[in-house]
């Protein structure tokens, strides 16, 4: 396996705690993130929470923000631009490369292929997640892990910090694609290979936090310690007043209706649902995506609808997300119980739905609904299908005035203010002297 090797050696270990808790009068928190931070908001608003709990809080992400959107208590050091032009090219393009990695991806190549496309996997995986964010990760009090792969980049230098690592999980990871549904690559190496390094950190962090109670459930059964629960609340405090409503973007009048789906593209998101839902409602209903990855699907919907009435790839920072939907008539959670990750989902943008004040058409999902606790603020069904949708959608229009009502009663209630509050007392009891023994391993060495 390749490891990684801290830069910084063992006679300037208590150079770099002075670095870490002194120098600036504060402690310092780190975060990093696989994303860019303006993909991963549930991480700028932990480095928000941090900032506001007196870390300096310094974000590392591994793929550069297109721009600068965070305010002056968050620094951001980007991996990908810090080593532009460096390194290999990890994009196949379509062509004879690529093909011969799909096809060893299948076992088409046999045990020779299979081997040969788990070196170039782990050496493509180590420059990535380790390499490239090394160089920019300062010494800290508190690492925050918002991806699994990234431990290697900073457990030698927590070790020898005695710094304390908090692991948050977005998602049960090893059951998001269910095993039948994976290449035969995947199941006999590449996912034996991440779940053995989510293991380790799952043993080693001194605090599990995750996203709602059922990715708890399964996280508890793998690892055998119980995750605390941060919901993705939404932080209206952090939201730009001078973002475009989304209705504007698309040119969109009074008459016409507009519903949204906040995310970025997944496998268990019933896009193609959507689509034929919308073929069912009158010409003046559009449907707009805001996310991520929707070109991979585009080519499976109707012709007639993308570009017209349905809308694709338009993409905001997380601090605008809530301002730029609040002009749509309701939102849409479409996720499909597609595995147990899917099945327990409760995603960022439900919660973004709810803080714009927008009705809430739904797939019946347990942590959502938990959440809601019975309150009317739209339509749940049981199963996603077209008609079913599209009665739901027209439903919700005849009924706005009342659930916009519901809505923002709920609203007040979904508050990251409530999360962060959780998550600096569960921080300053890891950082307590009268911490669990168990934190022991982690002090300053010698």
């Amino acid at each position: 396996m390749a490891h990684c090797q801290s830069r910084h050696l063992g006679p300037l270990v208590w150079g770099e705690r002075l670095t870490a808790k002194v120098a600036s009068g504060r402690g310092v928190a780190v975060s990093l993130t696989p994303l860019p931070l303006e993909a991963d908001s549930r991480a700028y608003r932990i480095a928000g929470a941090l900032a506001e709990a007196g870390f300096r809080s310094i974000v590392v992400e591994t793929r550069a923000s297109v721009r600068r959107f965070w305010g002056e208590g968050i620094e951001v050091r980007s991996a990908a631009r810090a080593m532009a032009g460096a390194g290999p090219n990890l994009v196949f393009r379509p062509g004879r490369l690529h093909n011969a990695v799909t096809m060893a991806r299948r076992g088409g190549l046999g045990a020779v292929g299979e081997a040969g496309l788990y070196a170039g996997f782990r050496a493509v995986e180590w420059w990535r997640y380790c390499h490239l964010p090394r160089p920019l990760i300062p010494p800290a009090e508190l690492y925050v892990l918002h991806s699994f792969e990234l431990y290697r980049a900073v457990a030698p230098l927590a070790r020898r910090l005695g710094a304390r690592i908090l692991y948050d999980a977005h998602d049960f990871y090893r059951a998001i694609e269910p095993p039948e549904r994976q290449s035969a690559f995947d199941r006999h190496r590449r996912q034996p290979f991440l779940h053995r390094l989510e293991d380790r950190l799952a043993a080693a962090a001194d605090m599990l936090t995750t996203v709602g109670s059922g990715v708890a459930d399964l996280m508890a059964q793998a690892f055998g310690r119980w995750p605390e629960v941060i919901r993705n609340c939404h932080d209206e405090r952090l939201d730009r007043a001078d973002a475009l409503p989304l209705r504007n973007m698309l040119g969109l009048g009074e008459a016409d209706r507009l519903a949204v789906v906040v995310g970025n593209c997944k496998p268990g998101l019933a896009v193609g649902v959507a689509a034929a839902a919308l073929q069912r409602l009158p010409a003046n209903w559009h449907l707009a995506f805001l996310g991520r990855g929707y070109e991979a699907v585009a080519a499976a919907l109707p012709d007639g609808l993308v570009g017209k009435r349905l809308h694709l790839g338009h993409v905001v920072a997380p601090d605008e997300i809530v301002p730029t939907i609040r002009s749509a008539d309701l939102g849409l959670v479409l996720y499909e119980p597609y595995s147990d990750n899917y099945r327990y989902a409760l995603p960022n943008g439900f919660f973004q739905v709810v803080a714009a004040g927008l009705p809430l058409v739904r797939g019946e999902l347990p942590e959502i609904e938990a959440t809601i606790g019975g309150a009317a603020i739209g339509y749940s069904l049981s199963r996603l299908e077209p008609e079913g949708l599209a009665q739901a959608m027209l439903h919700s229009i005849e009924d706005r005035d009342r659930l916009r009502t519901n809505v923002a009663a709920l609203a007040r209630t979904l508050r990251w203010e409530n999360e962060a509050m959780r998550l600096r007392r569960l921080i300053e009891a890891v950082r307590a002297p009268s911490a669990s023994s168990r934190l022991a391993p982690l002090g300053v060495a010698g």
